[in-house]
């Protein structure tokens, strides 16, 4: 007994092709990502891309790299080709999530072999400020003026970031000095 196939494979393809399922698919470059205490590496496959087609951007905790791999074939005006396309072309973004707080200045990003290599490194985790405390004239008690208060107030900038914002004040409490 004499087993037949119904459609053999080429068949089978021509048949797919005729149906309209021959247009080429997008392309979305594959990625890999690894966290480490180190920080963020990700190796993407972008074959036949050169690495001023790449355009790559961290803003905040979003990593973005966009391209284009072209469409190699091109046909002219009346011209009747068959074509069977497995490889994706065509404009991509690829958008991934990473750590905040990275710094888009220690980004490095090479170009080998068509993969596409994105070192960012862990930033240092955030540290307290200690805000300096002067003393000296002018300070309340020691028979400074107001002027002088106010302008420790505006000073507090330029030693941490800290600025003298007055609260809310208590029912009753007189804040304005008699005249």
């Amino acid at each position: 007994m004499t087993m037949m196939e119904p459609l053999a494979p080429w068949l089978r393809d021509l048949n797919r092709f005729m149906a309209g399922d021959a247009a080429p698919a997008a392309f979305v470059p594959p990625a890999d990502v690894l966290v480490s205490d180190e920080g963020v590496t990700v190796h993407m496959d972008v074959p036949g891309l050169r690495h001023d087609e790449l355009d790559i951007q961290l803003e905040n905790d979003t990593l973005t790299i966009r391209g284009e791999r072209r469409f190699p074939y091109e046909t002219r005006e009346g011209e009747r080709v068959w074509r069977h396309i497995e490889r994706h072309f065509g404009r991509f973004a690829r958008t991934l999530r990473v750590p905040g707080g990275m710094d888009p200045n220690a980004v490095e990003a090479s170009l080998s072999d068509g993969v596409l290599s994105l070192r960012l490194p862990r930033p240092e985790s955030l540290k307290p400020h200690r805000v300096q405390v002067r003393s000296g004239a002018g300070t309340p008690g020691n028979g400074g003026d107001r002027r002088d208060i106010e302008g420790l107030a505006g000073d507090a900038t330029a030693t941490g970031g800290a600025t003298a914002t007055p609260g809310p004040t208590p029912a009753g409490d007189a804040t304005t000095p008699a005249t």
